[in-house]
C-alpha cells in the first residue's frame, strides 16, 4: 500500500509571496478536503504551484524559473520553498527504494542576473543533517494527481509531448496501470502477435500495401539503394493505450460514438469527475494526494455542491489527502475551519498574506440560549450549524469576503442594500458603480435570521479574523443600551439592572399582552451577549425595530410595503445608518 501526505509548506520570495509564509495542513485523522480560498490575485495558484515543486511532482531545473518567479521581479529575492512530507517506502524499477518522507528544499543558484541552477534537495530532518537520497525521482512511485480544471481538455489528453513526456493526470494513471498490471503484461506478446497477424491479413493484396511497397522502393533509391524496410503499423505496445481515446454514446447509443474531447468543457468536467471517482475506487488501499485547481470552473452551480460533497469529501473520507483552490461558496463548509486556508494580497506590502490557517482549532457554533420552561428562565447550549446553513444558503460567501455586514432578515437586507446604493450614488454619481459597490469592494451582506444566529456568525467572523458589522432590532422601545456595559455575565446577572430594572421595562407581544419578567430577561440577555461579542463600532441596533425606524407603521413585515417606504426616503439619519457603518463600508 502506497501513501503520501504533505504536512506543511514554507514559501518565501516566490511570485506573490514575499516574506516567509508557512502553512500547516491538518493531520492524517482529518477526513475532510482542504480548501484554499482568496480573492483574485491573492496567490492561490502560486501556492498550488509551490506545493507541486515542493513535493517534486513538477520537474525543477535551471530552465524552470524566470525573473517573473522572483518576488517583485527582483533577483535579490531568490525563491525559497520547502515542504515536509510523510510517505511509505516503495520499490523502484531498478530495485532501489523510493521514499519522500522528510523535508525538501528548493535551491536556486544565481550568477548575477542569470540562473545557473535550480534543484530540489531532500533531507531526512529539518536541520538538514542527513540527506534523503531515496527521494530522487521518487514522486512517480506515489499516487499524486494534479488536475487543473481551467485546462480541462488537456487533462483528458493521453498523448505524449514532443519530448516524450506525459502531462495529464489521466495519461499518467493509464500508463501506471499498464506498467503494473501483471495480467496485461502476461498477455503482451500474445497481443503483439495477434496485432501483427491481423494487420498482415488485412493488408494482403490491398492497395494500401501496394502503396507502402512503392514508398519503400522509392525511399531505398533516394538513399542510394540502401536496403531499408518500412513497417506501417500500430505504436509500440507501451504506447498503444495512450493512443486510444474515450468515446461517448449519447442516450445509450453504442453505434454512434463521439470522442469525449468533442464535447463542451462542462460535459468533460463531469467525465473527469467520474475518472477521479474511479481512481479512488481503484486505489482503495492506497492513500493518494489529489490537488485540484478550481474544480468549479465549468460546473453548473448545482453540480458544484454535488462535486464537493460526493467527490471531494468522498475522497477525503477514504483517507486520501485533498487540497483544492476554489472561488465557489458551494464547495466549502463554512463551519469546517480546520481545513480552510484563506489568502489575501496586501496592497501595501505587495505580497500574499495567510489570513487564516489554523488546523488545530475547530470552530464551535454552540451557544447559550435563554429560554422559558415551566415558567422558569433556563440556559441551554445548542449547536446551530445545520440550522443556519439551511435557512441561509449564501452563508459560505462570508469566507470569500474582505468584510461582512450581518443584518437581521430579508427586509433588513432589502433596506440596507438600497440605502447603501443610494449613499454611494449620492457620493459618486455613478449608478452602475453604486449597484455593484458591495461586490466590487468584496463586502458580503448576509441576513442572520435572528439574534442567536447573529451571535454564532459574529464568533465565526472573529474566529476567521474577518472584519464585521452587525445590525439587529433592539425589540424594546426604551434605549437602555448604555446600561448594558458589563464585562462578565456574572457581573451582569448580579447587577441591580438585571435584578430590578428589567422588570420595569414595558414590552408587549402582538396581542398587546405585556411579556413576563423572565421573557424580558431572556431578550435583554441575548442583546447583552451580542454587545459583549462586538466592539462598539461593530454593532448597531434599530430601536425598537427596523420598520419603526424607516416609518413603516404596519405590523405585517410586508416586503413590498417596506420597499415602497424606503424608496420615498432620500435622507437617512443616524438612527438607521450611523456614521460608524459608513466608515465600515468605506463610503
Amino acid at each position: 500500500m502506497s501513501n503520501i501526505r504533505i504536512n506543511g509548506i514554507s514559501i518565501e520570495n516566490y511570485r506573490s509571496f514575499g516574506e516567509r509564509k508557512s502553512i500547516v495542513f491538518p493531520k492524517e485523522d482529518y477526513k475532510k478536503p482542504i480548501a484554499i480560498v482568496g480573492y483574485n490575485n491573492s496567490g492561490k495558484t502560486n501556492l498550488l504551484n509551490a506545493i507541486l515543486y515542493g513535493i517534486t511532482e513538477k520537474y525543477v531545473s535551471k530552465n524552470t524559473f524566470t525573473r517573473d518567479d522572483f518576488h517583485n521581479r527582483k533577483f535579490n529575492n531568490i525563491p525559497n520553498i520547502f515542504t515536509g512530507l510523510d510517505s511509505s517506502v516503495e520499490m523502484k524499477s531498478d530495485g532501489k527504494c523510493a521514499d519522500l518522507t522528510g523535508y525538501h528544499f528548493l535551491n536556486i543558484d544565481l550568477d548575477g542576473t542569470e540562473i545557473e541552477g535550480a534543484k530540489i534537495v531532500s533531507f531526512k530532518d529539518y536541520d538538514q543533517n542527513e540527506k534523503n537520497w531515496n527521494a530522487f525521482g521518487a514522486s512517480k512511485y506515489y499516487k499524486i494527481f494534479y488536475i487543473n480544471f481551467h485546462e480541462i481538455k488537456k487533462e483528458i489528453s493521453t498523448k505524449k509531448t514532443s519530448w516524450g513526456n506525459l502531462t495529464s493526470f489521466l495519461a499518467k494513471h493509464i500508463k501506471s496501470i499498464v506498467d503494473s498490471d501483471i495480467e496485461m503484461l502476461n498477455k503482451k506478446n500474445f497481443f503483439k502477435d495477434e496485432i501483427k497477424e491481423s494487420t498482415e491479413r488485412i493488408l494482403t493484396n490491398s492497395k494500401l500495401n501496394t502503396f507502402i511497397k512503392k514508398i519503400q522502393s522509392n525511399y531505398s533509391k533516394n538513399l542510394r539503394d540502401n536496403n531499408c524496410n518500412i513497417d506501417f503499423g500500430l505504436p509500440e505496445y507501451e504506447d498503444i493505450f495512450l493512443e486510444m481515446m474515450f468515446k461517448i454514446g449519447l442516450n445509450g447509443d453504442s453505434d454512434n460514438l463521439i470522442p469525449i474531447e468533442h464535447f463542451g468543457d462542462g460535459y468533460i468536467s463531469m467525465f473527469v469527475m467520474a475518472v477521479i471517482q474511479a481512481i479512488a475506487e481503484d486505489n482503495s488501499e492506497d492513500k493518494c494526494l489529489f490537488l485540484f485547481e478550481e474544480p468549479e470552473s465549468f460546473l453548473h452551480e448545482n453540480h458544484q455542491e454535488y462535486f464537493y460533497k460526493v467527490v471531494l469529501c468522498g475522497l477525503a473520507e477514504n483517507n486520501h489527502q485533498v487540497i483544492y483552490t476554489t472561488h465557489s461558496h458551494k464547495m466549502i463548509d463554512i463551519f469546517d475551519t480546520k481545513g480552510l486556508i484563506r489568502l489575501e494580497f496586501d496592497e501595501n506590502k505587495k505580497q500574499t498574506e495567510v489570513k487564516y490557517n489554523n488546523h488545530s482549532l475547530a470552530f464551535s457554533s454552540e451557544v447559550t440560549v435563554s429560554e422559558i420552561e415551566n415558567n422558569e428562565l433556563v440556559e441551554k447550549v445548542r449547536d446551530y450549524n445545520n440550522y443556519i446553513k439551511i435557512i441561509e444558503p449564501n452563508l459560505n460567501k462570508i469566507i470569500f469576503s474582505r468584510k461582512v455586514l450581518l443584518v437581521e432578515g430579508p427586509n433588513d437586507l432589502l433596506v440596507y442594500k438600497e440605502v447603501i446604493r443610494k449613499k454611494v450614488l449620492e457620493k459618486t454619481g455613478d449608478a452602475k458603480f453604486a449597484d455593484a459597490y458591495l461586490n466590487f469592494n468584496n463586502i458580503a451582506i448576509i441576513p442572520h435570521h435572528g439574534k442567536i444566529t447573529a451571535l454564532i456568525l459574529i464568533k465565526l467572523c472573529k474566529h476567521l479574523g474577518l472584519d464585521f458589522f452587525v445590525i439587529n432590532d433592539f425589540d424594546f422601545n426604551e434605549d437602555f443600551i448604555s446600561k448594558l456595559d458589563f464585562n462578565t455575565e456574572d457581573e451582569y446577572k448580579n447587577s441591580d439592572f438585571y435584578q430590578n430594572d428589567i422588570s420595569k421595562i414595558k414590552v408587549f407581544n402582538i396581542k398587546g399582552e405585556e411579556l413576563s419578567e423572565k421573557t424580558k430577561k431572556g431578550m435583554v440577555t441575548t442583546n447583552w451577549r451580542l454587545i459583549k461579542e462586538s466592539k462598539p463600532n461593530q454593532i448597531h441596533f434599530n430601536i425598537p425595530k427596523l420598520e419603526y425606524v424607516i416609518g413603516y407603521n404596519n405590523n405585517d413585515k410586508d416586503s413590498l410595503g417596506i420597499w415602497d417606504t424606503i424608496n420615498k426616503i432620500d435622507t437617512f439619519g443616524e438612527n438607521l445608518f450611523p456614521e460608524k457603518l459608513i466608515e465600515f463600508l468605506e463610503i
